[in-house]
């Protein structure tokens, strides 16, 4: 567990050179151990190691080197050699005809109705190296862009990170160029309309009393007596003739 060269390759990543591979920190400076778990598998470098096994790595064998947080899902290097990003002014990248950066489907569904892509609490990486940001759509379950410096709205907040990466707060549109957003694109990933449910069939109420006395008049003639025992005769004379008795007496 405790490779040492697997240790200078984590101290090589994260301290000193992370945007060769990439990566790029948050505002407190902490990487994601997912992504640098991803950088393991697609340089081929210590490929077998497992997620968890890297967590335990930064948390308890190197915990001297590096600093974890709370939930191990981020990591820092404690000393740090390389530069942050540094703002730039937009026309520094005007000598490049091309960059690349990557995308969710959806979002790019979404950038093309509003003209802008805009994130929440991020920056949009640009590379220059298009192999790099192919890697980093795979990694991602995303879609490669080209993107045209010239056509930047010069109205984004833009900063450099090393040689290879370029960190923009949003981007327009129109500098944007990715696979064309056809039906086919709209049905596979655009909103999801919901099928109206069939109305359940309504049953009207029948009235049954015309039928019961249909009923009734298909019967051979007789009394109805509607539930009630007609009572035979001789049980009425026996009845009367019982009450007769008692009066005698």
């Amino acid at each position: 567990m405790t490779n040492n060269l697997l240790f200078k390759f984590l101290k090589y990543l994260l301290a000193h050179h992370p945007e060769e591979f990439g990566l790029i920190p948050d505002n407190n400076g902490f990487f994601k151990i997912k992504e640098i778990f991803q950088v393991l598998i697609f340089t081929k470098k210590y490929n077998k190691i497992k997620l968890q096994t890297l967590k335990q790595l930064f948390s308890y064998y190197y915990r001297d080197f590096f600093e974890v947080s709370e939930n191990f899902t981020l990591v820092k290097p404690k000393i740090v050699y390389y530069s942050p990003p540094q703002k730039i002014k937009i026309s520094q990248i005007y000598h490049y005809n091309t960059l690349w950066t990557y995308v969710k489907p959806k979002i790019w569904y979404k950038v093309s109705l509003e003209g802008l892509w805009k994130p929440y609490n991020s920056f949009i990486p640009l590379f220059t190296n298009k192999e790099l940001a192919q890697t980093w759509a795979k990694v991602k379950g995303s879609m490669l862009l080209t993107v045209f410096p010239k056509l930047i709205s010069s109205e984004i907040n833009l900063f450099s990170f090393g040689e290879k990466i370029f960190l923009v707060d949003r981007i327009n549109y129109e500098a944007l160029k990715g696979p064309p957003i056809d039906q086919k694109f709209i049905r596979k990933y655009g909103p999801k309309t919901e099928i109206p449910s069939k109305p359940s069939q309504i049953i009207p109420f029948k009235d049954t009393t015309n039928k019961i006395e249909t009923e009734k008049e298909k019967l051979p003639y007789r009394k109805i007596t509607h539930g009630k025992k007609k009572e035979k005769p001789w049980k009425k004379y026996q009845k009367e003739k019982a009450k007769k008795k008692k009066l005698l007496k």
